[in-house]
């Protein structure tokens, strides 16, 4: 009877957790399309590095690095001795080409413009 009551017991914890996988969701991609843009998944983000004051490389925790050539220059990027800037991204995570902007530390509002993917 112990035998029993514990093969049920292991029988049901088993539908358990099969129930739970099937229902979680697959995770998201680290990068997707909207349209012609590319766009990143912030969680599958690594490290950001401007390397002029018209370019950003991303890379990814993939390895992947994927370079954004700014819509216009932007020369607070890389003139300051600390370099940095901030980006906020929307709910959701993604950050898109084209369609969002980041903040130097000095206050200057530059837009993304395309994403390249470097390798």
């Amino acid at each position: 009877m112990k035998y029993t009551k514990a093969f049920y017991g292991l029988a049901v914890l088993a539908g358990a957790l099969t129930a739970a996988a099937s229902s979680m969701s697959a995770p998201a991609p680290a990068t997707r399309t909207q349209g012609d843009n590319v766009c990143l998944n912030v969680v599958y983000l690594k490290n950001t590095k401007p390397t002029d004051m018209r370019t950003i490389m991303y890379t990814m925790t993939n390895g992947d690095i994927w370079r954004n050539d700014l819509a216009y220059p932007c020369p607070d990027l890389i003139q300051h001795s600390a370099g940095g800037y901030s980006q906020v991204s929307p709910i959701g995570g993604w950050i898109c080409a084209n369609t969002q902007q980041i903040t130097t530390q000095t206050g200057m509002v530059c837009r993304l413009g395309q994403f390249t993917r470097v390798n």
